[in-house]
């Protein structure tokens, strides 16, 4: 009896501190008499761990001038913290509230822990010392298990402890609804922790296993390639593996908002405290542009916040550690209005970082630029005046990702806009943000698929009849579960989009597509088309990064900017160095390993093709050195030849004579075509066109959601 009575004490606490957990949220820095400790690193950790802003105390030591002084560091922050801990101890005689405050401390205590151990576990703590950290994670190992021992001495068990573990693996497991890598990962440690004591360390270890043995850390750590996330949460779990950067759309924001509800609520006490709230609550039709706006960007101070070590770490090498924000896709034919908006981002973010970095650079003799962005804005190339938005935004020094693009005629404009911006913002003492050249190869593939089974069905449709091959989509509609909408599409053309697109759930030319196209193209014609249309893409990318970075042109585009923009070899070497490739919407595994280089190259990537990428690696006939500088492989011409029969396809690989043009200029050779589209006509490309309809539908709920969130008038 008295056991089952200790045992249920024991399960009423356990939900006590995962409540607490739960309830925690970290107080607000800028209340009046909190400073940053600027002459003592430890002093200043513990009063931000105190505060609850754990992540922040562990990166404030990621910085290579704590070289020196780690292991003091950390000792003298776990000596603090440790009398915090110990007088946070259980007192049946203090008031819930007390008691409440008592689990938040020892939880908090825990995590700036464990933060710490997988920073120094991650490659975001590479430039720190390897012999120092080995041992300061040691200091911190055996400080997790004197505090387990005086939980499980004073309640039978280590109950903060299990309580914070579950807090960090449960925030992995939210991203992108449990399909991320993250969050396998975090069903992966959980499994194999399941039972096992002490709490933190088996937790550490089975940490620091996935984090070192995963393939992205290897390509990172070698310098493979390098990555960036196309998703708002997870980002400090993918930033010990090496990643740094994230892409954000207005898709993502609000799936943001849907993983994480405590966004919501912190979206709500920062509108209030806006100080335009009062005009938002009075007119919200009027301002749903501006309450939308700064709901992204609400979303996104987390990001910003994890790269900021990274940001600043990398800032004379590879400029990364940034977070691309897109703009409004309903104006980006408004080139002002757009550069406006870019502009307003930029305003919002450097008031929260001039607050954050006073904490997070207290103490060290920093000469770059504080309270600079580690943000770029995406510039949708729906519409020629991406040009000139492209152009202003890198001339303030703010850097660019242009997005919504999927053509080598496209990405080639657009690159020499973004260098031309460079150029002006480097002639006037300037240093450009790192900016990226994003290549939507798989939405590409996909339009390309989409559009060649509507002319196979119409070339059917001639040879069968109407009435024969609608009843052919109609069993393909059935055989993969499109019936309703294919019924409910009034035109034959809209029938066959239906029964095939990408956004239907139709990834491939399967079987069933086979079946329903017999006459139109034998079995062997249409799974050769499926092998080829599955490298549009990478062959997009691959011309793309040869006309810009291989060696033999490298040089070349030094010549021409330094001709072209009245600029010094070094400028000109400077622009070509902050300008990075970005494959991004991929839809298989071998789309990142088909393009990799350790030169001008970052990929974005959805959780769930990461954890594809992943489990590709674990095969054993797999070799990851096959792979080295893939970028610069060669499919062979025969591919091309094939895809040339689709006229989007030639329009998606060939330039067109001005850019022809520019390109004999700089001497680059080579015969790239000239029946590419030119910017008036990037608007009606076909996956341009599907992209804008699906990023201006996002966006305009997203829009009426953020304004939903206000309070009543």
């Amino acid at each position: 009896m008295a056991t089952k009575k200790r045992d249920g004490a024991l399960t009423a606490l356990k939900k006590q501190f995962r409540a607490a957990a739960a309830a925690d949220r970290p107080s607000a820095l800028n209340q009046e008499g909190r400073a940053p400790v600027r002459d003592c690193h430890a002093g200043n950790i513990t009063q931000l761990v105190c505060w609850g802003h754990t992540k922040l105390a562990a990166d404030h030591i990621l910085f290579p001038e704590i070289n020196g002084s780690l292991m003091s560091v950390i000792a003298g922050a776990a000596r603090q913290l440790g009398v915090k801990f110990f007088m946070a101890r259980p007192d049946a005689a203090a008031s819930d509230g007390a008691r409440a405050a008592n689990m938040i401390m020892r939880i908090r205590c825990y995590d700036w822990a464990l933060e710490t151990f997988l920073n120094f576990m991650g490659l975001e703590s590479r430039l720190l010392d390897d012999d120092e950290k080995e041992l300061a994670a040691e200091f911190l190992l055996e400080t997790l298990v004197s505090w387990e021992r005086w939980e499980c001495d004073e309640y039978g068990a280590p109950l903060a402890a299990e309580a914070a573990v579950d807090r960090l693996l449960a925030g992995m497991e939210l991203v992108q609804g449990g399909a991320s890598m993250v969050a396998k990962t975090a069903q992966r440690i959980r499994a194999a922790t399941k039972g096992r004591s002490p709490v933190t360390p088996e937790f550490l270890l089975a940490a620091r296993d996935e984090i070192q043995d995963n393939v992205y850390f290897h390509m990172a750590a070698l310098d493979y390639c390098k990555f960036g996330n196309d998703y708002a949460l997870g980002l400090r779990w993918l930033r010990h593996l090496g990643f740094q950067q994230v892409s954000t759309n207005p898709v993502l924001a609000a799936k943001a908002y849907e993983d994480d509800p405590a966004l919501q609520d912190a979206f709500k006490l920062a509108a209030a405290a806006h100080p335009q709230c009062a005009e938002w609550i009075a007119d919200p039709a009027a301002h749903a542009d501006d309450i939308a706006l700064f709901a992204t960007l609400e979303a996104l101070w987390d990001n910003l916040h994890v790269f900021r070590p990274v940001f600043y770490n990398l800032a004379d090498t590879t400029g990364g550690g940034v977070v691309s924000f897109q703009l409004n896709p309903n104006i980006a034919h408004k080139a002002q209005a757009s550069i406006m908006d870019a502009l307003t981002a930029l305003e919002y973010a450097q008031q929260d970082l001039r607050l954050y970095d006073s904490y997070l650079l207290a103490g060290y003799d920093m000469d770059d630029e504080l309270a600079r962005p580690n943000m770029v804005i995406k510039v949708a190339a729906s519409n020629p005046a991406a040009r000139a938005i492209a152009r202003a935004i890198n001339e303030h020094g703010l850097g660019s990702n242009v997005t919504v693009i999927y053509t080598v005629a496209q990405q080639v404009t657009m690159i020499l806009e973004e260098m031309a911006g460079m150029a002006a913002a480097i002639r006037k003492g300037i240093l450009p943000t790192q900016l990226y050249m994003t290549n939507m190869g798989g939405r590409f593939e996909s339009h390309l698929r989409e559009d060649a089974l509507l002319r196979l069905f119409q070339k059917l449709k001639k040879k069968i009849g109407a009435d024969k091959t609608l009843a052919r989509i109609t069993a393909l509609a059935k055989a993969n579960g499109t019936l309703e909408k294919v019924k409910a599409a009034a035109s034959f053309e809209d029938k066959v989009y239906q029964a095939t697109c990408y956004a239907n759930g139709v990834r491939e030319i399967d079987s069933a597509v086979i079946r329903a196209l017999a006459g139109a193209a034998s079995r062997a014609e249409l799974a050769q088309l499926e092998q080829d249309l599955q490298k549009s893409g990478t062959l997009v990318a691959r011309r793309v990064w040869h006309i810009f970075f291989s060696e033999k042109n490298r040089e070349k585009w030094v010549d021409w900017l330094c001709r072209a923009h009245a600029l010094g070899e070094h400028q000109a070497r400077l622009i070509l160095g902050r300008i990075n490739y970005l494959p991004a919407s991929k839809r298989r595994p071998m789309d990142t390993y088909w393009t990799l280089s350790a030169q001008n190259m970052v990929h974005t990537e959805f959780g769930n093709h990461q954890e594809n990428v992943l489990q590709m690696s674990l095969r054993d006939d797999f070799d990851l050195s096959a792979f080295v500088e893939s970028i610069r492989d060669d499919f062979g011409p025969e591919v091309v030849q094939r895809l040339n029969a689709w006229p989007d396809f030639v329009q998606g690989f060939e330039l067109n004579a001005e850019l022809n043009r520019i390109l004999k200029d700089a001497g680059i050779e080579g015969d790239f075509g000239t029946r590419g589209h030119t910017p008036g006509q990037w608007k009606d490309f076909g996956s341009v066109k599907k992209t804008t309809a699906e990023f201006q539908a996002a966006y305009n709920a997203f829009r009426d959601f953020a304004v939903s969130l206000l309070p009543e008038a």
